[in-house]
């Protein structure tokens, strides 16, 4: 079975794990001495090399991480600048709105006001309900709606699925993540060894 080259596997992480494992298969697979000190040298340079890459791998993450951490403080920005910028405006218009029914009930404005190309028009909106007091609306005016909220009691459901009892109707997931960590120097697992 012939090997990935080279040149193109040691541009990944992937590359790498897949020549170390091509080489592991080769060292099985070796029928002489010779054959298997070859692929043990070549699995310590992939080692070295796989090492590089996952540290390469890591870091690529941690880049990325920090330009989501700054595109969505940006967007938080930019987001809170144009909420202002929309009440502003919205309370401009409320003012304009204002103005015309002040200027209309002072009798300054018509109810209906032309200019050249527009007009104003003072309407009544669409007939509201507001309740004053509930108690003196007659029974025939009243809906009444029983409502029924059911939900799944998560946190019981995996404590039970700890204890090894499973509920009918469920099924507990573990999904897999990717946890990408600072490897302790050599002072670090001395101390973490002696504790």
């Amino acid at each position: 079975m012939s090997r990935i080259p080279v040149s193109i596997a040691l541009q990944s992480l992937q590359g790498v794990s897949h020549l170390a494992a091509q080489a592991w298969r080769h060292l099985n697979e070796a029928e002489t001495s010779e054959q298997e000190a070859s692929e043990l040298e070549f699995l310590w340079q992939m080692q070295d090399l796989q090492e590089e890459m996952i540290d390469a791998h890591a870091e690529l993450a941690d880049q990325i991480d920090a330009e989501i951490a700054a595109i969505t403080a940006r967007l938080q920005h930019l987001q809170a600048l144009h909420q202002n910028e929309l009440e502003r405006l919205k309370r401009w218009r409320s003012h304009l709105d204002e103005l015309a029914l002040k200027l209309n009930q002072q009798g300054v404005l018509t109810n209906i006001a032309s200019g050249n190309r527009r007009s104003i028009a003072i309407k009544l909106n669409p007939p509201s309900c507001q309740v004053v007091d509930l108690d003196l609306v007659p029974a025939r005016f009243m809906k009444v709606q029983t409502i029924e909220k059911r939900s799944v009691d998560k946190a019981a459901i995996k404590a039970a699925w700890r204890k090894g009892n499973p509920v009918p109707g469920t099924e507990v997931v573990r999904h897999q993540k990717v946890v990408y960590e600072i490897v302790p120097n050599s002072l670090q697992r001395l101390k973490a060894n002696l504790e």
